[in-house]
């Protein structure tokens, strides 16, 4: 099974993209979401997976703005109301994060099974737990057997 002509896919090593991302309390693991996400793109222009990301980054933006409000008001009444609506962003984050990764992943699946061809099976768990680090180790992969023309 030869490598097509399609893109190629960010090859960092999962464990640098790991190692970063604790380094820089998670700034490198959302950019790199986001890098995933545009390759995805690249390969599937129906992909919603930069939007629904967006909308997460969107909702942790707005958390972060009404914390800030909460802890200058200085209101019990305020906090508490700032409590349930940083709750109901919480669901609107997962579900967002949720929708962009099992669609990254469903994008890749039918890429790397039709269109280039090399018998990709991705997990739903390990979707679920390590989404982007999982991801990650496969675009490696990819890359290599790109390169090369040999699955590792």
């Amino acid at each position: 099974m030869a490598p097509g002509a399609g893109p190629m896919p960010p090859e960092m090593h999962w464990a640098l993209v790991l190692i970063l991302s604790w380094f820089t309390m998670g700034l490198v693991g959302l950019f790199w979401a986001f890098k995933q996400a545009n390759f995805v793109k690249l390969i599937d222009p129906a992909s919603n997976a930069v939007k629904m990301l967006m909308v997460a980054l969107g909702g942790m933006v707005v958390q972060v703005l009404l914390y800030i409000v909460a802890m200058a008001s200085r209101s019990m009444t305020l906090m508490a109301m700032m409590g349930v609506i940083m709750m109901l962003l919480n669901a609107v984050i997962l579900v967002a994060g949720l929708m962009a990764v099992f669609g990254m992943r469903r994008s890749m699946v039918n890429y790397y099974n039709s269109t280039e061809p090399m018998g990709l099976k991705l997990s739903g768990v390990m979707t679920f737990f390590f989404s982007i680090l999982y991801f990650q180790y496969h675009f490696s992969r990819i890359a290599r057997w790109k390169k090369t023309g040999m699955l590792s």
